[in-house]
């Protein structure tokens, strides 16, 4: 006898929710292109190896791969639209030396962020593709901040970092990069004392580690840990707060930037600078960004990319 439950983490919309989410999409959309970005709509299907390929390879556990009864092969309902930004500016845009490129659409993950939380998202973000440094994150941050005032949240702050700060303090270290990053995440101190006891990290190293997840990582934590862990850590330091400057003259007070090294990726693609949205009266984040470079190198074309995303029903839910 066939069944008609819901798979569960799937959901269906309609009427009220359905209407809201259209106009959100659409008032973003339209922000989007007043800025300068042009929207692109790719398929909801890829070849697993271009969703997976290089830095792209930390979205394999979230992402359901299939065999084609068409023939195709094996094929991957993506589960991020990032990497597939990076393909077409690989292939079919790769005559354009600067991309401001724009998506919104459905991605599904193979199991929710949270429990008990959705495993299908409609993201909705920006990509910004052969602007080196200071200039591509202040453009793509900036609009990150208009995106949260234009879906109605009162006071948005965008919380910075850079994962090149987090490298210098672990280099050497034999713990995966992703196992910090996880760590960081979770802000535990006694966590993160356990994982330190093990490795040959320098005092200096295991205090700024520590002091990171407690909260404490901020502009003055920069500047009283320069000069005492690497030449690599004072270089993302130096260019963290050099950023949060040049974001603050940008933003004129409508939106809060508040330096934390502890913001972490949620996906390891990411190369240099961090960001979180956030907004008062509101738990969860309302969206990501940083730096990926690495992933353009990844798909066959060695360009500078920055970008951010959003889950409109993350968005709509908290409002």
């Amino acid at each position: 006898m066939p069944t008609h439950k819901p798979i569960i983490g799937l959901n269906d919309a309609f009427g009220a929710q359905a209407k809201a989410l259209r106009r959100l999409q659409a008032d973003i959309l339209t922000l989007f292109d007043q800025a300068g970005y042009e929207e692109v709509i790719p398929p909801i299907l890829e070849r697993p190896d271009s969703m997976q390929s290089g830095a792209g390879r930390f979205l394999a556990d979230q992402t359901v791969v299939f065999s084609d009864p068409a023939g195709a092969g094996t094929l991957a309902i993506r589960s991020d639209m990032t990497p597939q930004i990076a393909r077409i500016a690989a292939t079919r845009l790769q005559h354009e030396s600067i991309l401001k490129l724009c998506y919104s659409g459905t991605v599904m993950l193979a199991r929710p962020d949270v429990r008990g939380g959705s495993r299908q998202q409609w993201q909705t973000g920006v990509e910004c593709l052969g602007v080196a440094g200071r200039d591509g994150d202040i453009d793509v941050m900036q609009l990150a901040g208009r995106t949260m005032l234009a879906a109605g949240f009162d006071k948005p702050v965008l919380q910075v970092g850079h994962i090149g700060l987090l490298k210098a303090l672990v280099a050497g270290s034999s713990v995966p990069l992703e196992q910090w990053t996880a760590q960081i995440s979770r802000r535990s101190p006694d966590d993160l004392s356990t994982l330190v006891a093990g490795e040959q990290l320098s005092e200096a190293a295991v205090s700024a580690l520590l002091e990171m997840v407690t909260g404490v990582a901020d502009a003055s934590w920069l500047r009283s840990n320069s000069g005492r862990i690497n030449p690599e850590f004072d270089a993302a330091a130096a260019a963290l707060l050099d950023l949060a400057t040049g974001l603050n003259e940008r933003l004129d007070g409508q939106v809060g930037v508040r330096i934390d090294a502890a913001v972490m990726p949620r996906f390891l693609y990411h190369s240099g600078i961090l960001f979180t949205g956030f907004a008062a009266g509101v738990a969860q984040a309302l969206l990501h960004g940083g730096r990926y470079d690495a992933m353009m190198a990844a798909h066959g074309r060695d360009m500078p990319a920055t970008g951010f995303s959003c889950d409109l029903w993350t968005l709509l839910n908290a409002a």
